[in-house]
Order: C-alpha cells, then structure tokens, then sequence
C-alpha cells in the first residue's frame, strides 16, 4: 500500500488545468512534498511541456479550453510510443459517475479522481503510480543485461 511517506522527493508532475486556482493549489500542495511542477492550461502547452521536459507523472483535467483530457492523453500515447517512455496519468474531473472513470481509464489514464480532491488521496495515487513506473523500469533495465 502506499501513502503520502512513499512520494519520491524532486518527482516532476506536469498538471494540465485550464483553472489558475486549480493550477496554483497543486502547485502549493507539492511544493509541501518537495514535487516540481510544471504547469499547462491546454493540450497544446502541456504537449510543448512534455517535449521539453519529459515529467514523471501527468496530472490533468479532463475538461480543458479547446480539446480535452481525452484528447491529450491520446497524443500522450502516441508520442510515448515514439519515445519508448511511459508516463503515468492521473484524469481529474468533477464528473464522479463511473461511466466518467470507466472512460478516463479507457483513454489510457492510470486512474481516475473526482473533485474536490481528497488530497491524502491524490498524494497516495501518485506515490503508487510513480513507484509501479520505477519499479517496472528497473525490471526493463535488469533484463537488458
């Protein structure tokens, strides 16, 4: 199981929220842990962002200005496949229904919060879904030897 203890320390999360409020509390909530943030309000800036700076963990809203979550995480999936990289995604939304989450997962999101967030939550997630990425590349990595 893991919790709030177990997020690595300088772990980089891109958030993408077309909400500055949403944005700047994340970005507060991490600073608290010791996480980098990038932030983005579309799919283009979080696309640019990436390019820049592969993160370690994507979180984002699945409504956006333009095209949405679903949207990004599409592109997300084709440029991984180019980069050979995976990056674990957290979808957002105040769309609780399973239907929504049912959606979100099949979009290739990692798993599915509804808002408002229960931060001890959002934190466990992330902490999870970045260990399982560590360890599945560590694997990778030892039986390249």
């Amino acid at each position: 199981m893991c919790d709030s203890n177990s997020l690595r320390k300088g772990l980089r999360v891109l958030v993408v929220d077309g909400d500055a409020d949403s944005r700047d509390l994340l970005m507060a909530l991490f600073e608290d842990y010791e996480v980098s943030t990038t932030t983005a309000t579309c799919v283009s800036e979080a696309l640019e962002s990436m390019q820049q700076a592969c993160p370690d963990l994507l979180i984002s809203e699945i409504v956006l200005p333009g095209e949405d979550g679903y949207s990004l995480m599409s592109q997300v999936k084709a440029w991984k496949t180019t980069q050979r990289t995976r990056i674990p995604a957290i979808a957002l939304t105040v769309c609780a229904e399973e239907s929504a989450q049912r959606r979100a997962i099949a979009a290739g999101f990692c798993q599915h919060l509804p808002k408002p967030l229960d931060i001890d939550e959002l934190i466990a997630t992330m902490a999870c879904l970045t260990q399982e990425t560590q360890e599945t590349a560590e694997t990778a990595s030892y039986a390249k030897l």
